[in-house]
């Protein structure tokens, strides 16, 4: 129990950190600041200096996701593996909302280029988060917040474990990839086609898995 009460305090603390970085951070900005950039990555919009706290609310509504769960669910393991999941989620937007954060402090015309480049920093910080994601998935119990969940993963205990222990692996796949290609060929567009290629085999694979008990069942 006080495992969990560090684990929710964590979790408070983290979501809350950006928005005092970014109000302590008010006083330094110009009053103009980028706000928006297009599809080539350059600005196309400036705004005011107050805009760079709507990140750091939105990582605090997130947080609420993960936190509530946290504290109802049933069974104690899903709970501190929501919670596990919630920290990790949350720490990763703090690196992106920092980053947000020196871009507009540093009025780049361009997010895109040099070393740090923006599809690059975002493949970097979802690769990590997947692979940490994926080794916590196989340990969880049949729930419906977290897990590969669909509704053939959730029609029996033997099933669920398989899936759990499938959509695990092909995340940490999934993220090894996202972390290598961050460095060879960073592109956003292309971490989502592969997210989203992930889940169709993911939900084929639980479909499958449900069958083939069924099978072996009747």
């Amino acid at each position: 129990m006080k495992t969990m009460k560090i684990k929710i305090i964590l979790l408070l603390s983290i979501a809350v950190l950006p928005l005092i970085v970014s109000l302590i951070a008010l006083a330094f900005l110009p009053e103009q600041i980028p706000a928006h950039y297009g599809a080539d990555f350059t600005v196309d919009r400036y705004g005011s200096k107050i805009e760079v706290l709507i990140f750091p609310v939105a990582i605090l509504v997130l947080s609420l996701v993960f936190l509530l769960p946290g504290i109802f669910m049933k069974n104690e393991l899903n709970k501190k593996l929501t919670l596990d999941i919630g920290i990790a989620f949350i720490l990763a937007f703090n690196a992106l909302d920092y980053y947000i954060l020196y871009i507009q402090s540093s009025s780049l015309s361009n997010i895109n280029s040099g070393i740090f480049l923006i599809e690059r920093i975002i493949m970097l910080i979802f690769g990590v988060l997947f692979i940490f994601i994926g080794n916590l998935m196989p340990m969880s119990r049949k729930n419906s917040f977290i897990g590969l969940r669909t509704k053939w993963s959730m029609s029996n205990d033997a099933v669920w474990k398989k899936c759990q222990l499938f959509g695990g692996a092909s995340m940490m796949v999934l993220g090894i990839i996202l972390f290598i290609l961050a460095f060879l060929f960073p592109n956003v567009f292309l971490m989502i086609g592969l997210i989203i290629g992930i889940a169709v085999i993911d939900t084929i694979y639980s479909y499958v898995a449900a069958k083939n008990n069924n099978h072996t069942t009747e």
